[in-house]
């Protein structure tokens, strides 16, 4: 009975492993509830609880039994396969990572088949565990090792999968750091610039989401870096029309702490390398503080009033944000004191 088991689990580490070489552009992994061991539809993969738990521990044992057996074809085909289902069943473990760069070592670095299959491996694992640091690494080991032949195919790939794992998992560090090494790594004009388009249409559709903002801070530091030296102006430009962009969203989403924090990182930024800001975005900055006050005072003195604020305000009463303002408006230099007397006026965008 245990050799008949252990026969359909091989058939079953088989089929699984051909699902994830074979199938293009794979949408989603996911544990359920079912009588089938495994279902594909429509580029979406499902294991059932007790597949998941029994071929997860079927595929460890039987790889660490393999591995002490001498080289064979028979032996390095099932090997592969166990480990091309433990990298996806159990990706933060680095020893079947470790065994698939050692089957990388023993190809030529001009495949790109190979490249392109281990690169899709990678992103497979992060569809049932997206915050994991293993497959990025991988990835990174990858793209180091066959630099020569990355095409921009592949890098757009790496992007996506970076994309789609911090989509799937908040605060998501490990997609962002890899993120950022890819772009510095493959640096290019063209690629920093669709990536900074990018980067605020991913801010404007995760507003209270730090990480994207962060990330987006470093790329306009890479853009100020590969600017000309001598062209101080154009740097100036990019930070300034950067505090503008992002006091535009404050005004319309004055309640939201990641905002403050990116709007206090930016501000703090063109203080310590002497940039002036606009003062119309400085005007608004301290517009925000006077009608927001105003309506506190007003909602504190009326019952009803405090009865009825919306939930998310809280906030913007809080210490929290006293603290933020405080430090966005301290970068405003001496400009502050006139600009404070003509902000009672200003209405905001609700």
């Amino acid at each position: 009975m245990a050799n008949d088991d252990n026969v359909d689990h091989l058939r079953t580490v088989e089929r699984l492993s051909n699902i994830l070489k074979i199938t293009p552009n794979l949408k989603s992994i996911s544990i359920i509830q079912h009588d089938e061991p495994l279902i594909l539809e429509e580029q979406h993969l499902a294991l059932s609880k007790k597949t998941f738990k029994e071929l997860g521990l079927f595929s460890r044992q039987t790889f660490l039994k393999f591995i002490k057996k001498e080289s064979s074809p028979s032996r390095d085909s099932t090997l592969d396969e166990l480990s091309t289902v433990l990298i996806v069943l159990n990706p933060d473990d680095n020893k079947y990572w470790n065994y698939r760069k050692r089957l990388c070592q023993k190809c030529s670095k001009n495949q790109t088949d190979k490249l392109f299959l281990e690169l899709k491996l990678s992103s497979c694992s992060l569809k049932l565990k997206p915050k994991c640091s293993e497959p990025f690494i991988h990835a990174r080991w990858l793209l180091t090792n066959y630099r020569e032949i990355v095409s921009e195919q592949t890098i757009f790939s790496q992007l996506k999968m970076c994309e789609d794992s911090a989509e799937h998992y908040k605060h998501n560090y490990y997609s962002w750091i890899h993120r950022l090494w890819v772009i510095k790594t493959f640096f290019s004009t063209k690629l920093l610039e669709k990536e900074l388009e990018w980067s605020k249409g991913w801010m404007e559709s995760h507003i209270s989401q730090f990480c994207g903002m962060n990330y987006r801070f470093n790329l306009l530091l890479i853009s100020s870096a590969h600017q000309n030296p001598d062209s101080d102006v154009q740097k100036c430009k990019t930070f300034v029309n950067e505090v503008s962009y992002v006091v535009d969203l404050v005004l319309f989403y004055p309640e939201t702490e990641s905002l403050w924090c990116y709007l206090g990182l930016i501000l703090s930024y063109c203080s310590a390398n002497q940039i002036e800001c606009d003062d119309s975005a400085l005007f608004h900055v301290r517009a925000i503080d006077n009608r927001f006050s105003r309506r506190f005072q007003k909602r504190d003195s009326n019952p009803e009033i405090a009865k009825n604020t919306f939930q998310q305000e809280t906030f913007l009463n809080s210490l929290d944000f006293r603290k933020l303002f405080n430090l966005c408006f301290s970068r405003l230099g001496s400009r502050s004191s006139s600009i404070e007397k003509e902000t009672n006026h200003i209405t905001l965008h609700n």
